[in-house]
């Protein structure tokens, strides 16, 4: 398997400091980050509450559909090449000029970012990209998305060096003022689309100062200049790598960006929020899932530097069928619970988002999986293979998503936001488990053990999760929040139950669950 720098001749760098064994472990990382993510859910969930109700599900989808177009032009403009800086920081730690290179790279995709906002603000193009969405939109959406990409990746610098309990530290303080200030607007009846874009550039220019902070035992500023020579072989490393994934996001940016456009055109802002809602919804399902992918990712990335083709095996047969467990714990739940979740985060107004909800409820469980094994191919360079099989799904997502979205006039079933929920949960999967059959064949890990885990955990989860709902109406406490929490405690003692009864529900052998009960002292 080829390796982006390959041949590059490297001159002696300077070695800095890194964190202590002991505190920069698989293990101890990923605590962090559960740590952190427990501590943040609450807070996501808070916003996703508050947002619905403040706007409604047409200035809610207006604003979750710019956003979500700035964003997908975000990630064409970074082409993989975040995900480079991470892998190669994770194999050369201490070389400095892997930053110093990548900080005019970020300001080159602010500018571009920046003048399509204002492209878009122009009546006679914004109308035919942005149909029945406010042109005023354009800049502040195109603001929010880059502010969000660079601390996604000042964050995931963090993690490739090992500083993950700084950054995650920083990532809490600030999402807990954030969500404190956001209830204040809320209250303070003020939170509009207007309140809310500045609410959130305040925040993320805050965590983006604060995650580059936590840096500072690792790189000092004075450091980070390079020599123009040096900044050369940095473009070609990076070309090297990202070169392949042009056409890939190229055709990422204009099927997913196009799926939303046929909703938005077809079906208008209400169906959009709808869509949005079920999205949010599943995004928090993930959200403690996307604890270990950063971390395994640098793992992987070090185990393919060392030509250790089994202990990458190993990492993927251990933890990508726990990345599904745990998404698919929350997912179930979620599905069985549609009512409540739809009556929690969006109120009244979005009760038509309820088939959405659900479907995209399934959307979480193979995206962890996706996401480990596409770390599997940047890890090891192969993102030509990864390329080839992604431009076919995107290109067979699209013609679905047509099919699904179109009026019955142009050759479609007009489904709405419940037709993009379908194509996106499907697609996906069939997706992710061609990756996971190719990948197999490459780097050895069990693949029918991972198959047959992708049927077996969510009927199990998805019949306890049933079990819980029809145990806490039957204790009387009614169908508010009281009983969703209810139900929510004998879901988790019923999996507990059945996961130490079998522990392939996720993911686990008896010995390794053994293990970690000795080692949290569970008995």
């Amino acid at each position: 398997m080829g390796r982006g720098s390959e041949g590059r001749q490297e001159g002696p760098r300077e070695q800095t400091p890194l964190p202590p064994p002991g505190l920069s472990s698989l293990a101890w990382r990923y605590g962090v980050k559960l740590l952190s993510n427990a501590a943040t859910v609450p807070l996501f969930l808070l916003l996703e509450m508050i947002l619905p109700r403040a706007l409604g599900p047409s200035a809610y989808g207006n604003v979750n559909f710019a956003t979500g177009f700035f964003q997908n032009i975000v990630n064409f403009l970074d082409m993989g090449t975040s995900t480079c800086l991470q892998a190669s920081l994770a194999k050369r730690p201490g070389e400095f000029g892997l930053i110093s290179f990548y900080l005019w790279l970020a300001l080159g995709v602010f500018l571009l970012c920046l003048l399509a906002g204002l492209v878009l603000g122009v009546p006679e193009v914004g109308a035919w990209f942005m149909p029945g969405v406010p042109l005023w939109l354009a800049v502040p959406a195109a603001l929010w998305a880059w502010l969000t990409w660079a601390g996604r990746v000042a964050r995931g610098v963090n993690d490739a060096l090992g500083t993950t309990a700084r950054s995650e530290t920083v990532r809490i303080g600030v999402n807990l003022v954030a969500a404190l200030a956001l209830l204040a607007l809320f209250q303070g009846g003020v939170l509009g689309t207007e309140v809310f874009f500045g609410h959130q550039y305040v925040f993320l220019a805050l965590a983006l100062a604060g995650f580059c902070h936590a840096l500072r035992g690792i790189w000092p500023i004075r450091e980070w200049g390079t020599p123009l020579a040096r900044m050369r072989e940095y473009a070609g490393e990076f070309r090297r790598y990202s070169g392949p994934l042009f056409a890939l996001a190229l055709c990422s940016l204009l099927a997913l960006t196009g799926e939303r456009w046929l909703l938005q055109l077809f079906e208008g802002s209400v169906e959009q929020g709808y869509f949005s809602l079920g999205q949010k919804v599943g995004l928090a399902c993930f959200l403690f899932v996307t604890a270990l992918i950063p971390l395994l990712l640098r793992e992987l990335a070090v185990a393919h530097g060392n030509n250790d083709l089994r202990e990458m095996g190993r990492l993927l047969d251990r933890f990508a069928p726990m990345l599904y467990g745990l998404a698919a714990w929350f997912s179930c739940f979620i599905v069985v619970e549609a009512p409540a979740a739809v009556r929690l985060f969006g109120g009244a107004e979005f009760a038509g988002a309820m088939a959405a909800v659900r479907i995209m409820a399934f959307y979480p469980v193979h995206q962890g999986y996706g996401q480990l094994v596409s770390a599997a191919y940047y890890a090891t360079g192969e993102t030509r293979a990864l390329r080839n099989i992604s431009l076919v799904s995107l290109a067979g997502g699209f013609l679905c998503a047509w099919a699904l979205l179109a009026p019955e006039g142009r050759g479609g079933w007009g489904l709405g936001a419940v037709g993009l929920a379908v194509k996106m949960t499907a697609v996906q999967a069939v997706t992710v488990n061609v990756l996971l059959y190719i990948c197999s064949r490459k780097i050895p890990f069990d693949l029918r053990r991972n198959l047959a885990h992708q049927i077996v955990c969510p009927l199990c989860l998805f019949g306890l999760a049933l079990a819980a709902r029809t145990a806490s109406f039957g204790s009387g406490a009614g169908d508010g929040l009281g009983r969703l929490c209810l139900s929510v405690v004998c879901y988790g003692i019923l999996t507990l139950g059945a996961v130490w009864l079998c522990p392939f529900i996720l993911g686990m052998r008896r010995g390794e669950l053994l293990a970690l009960t000795r080692r949290f002292r569970f008995f």
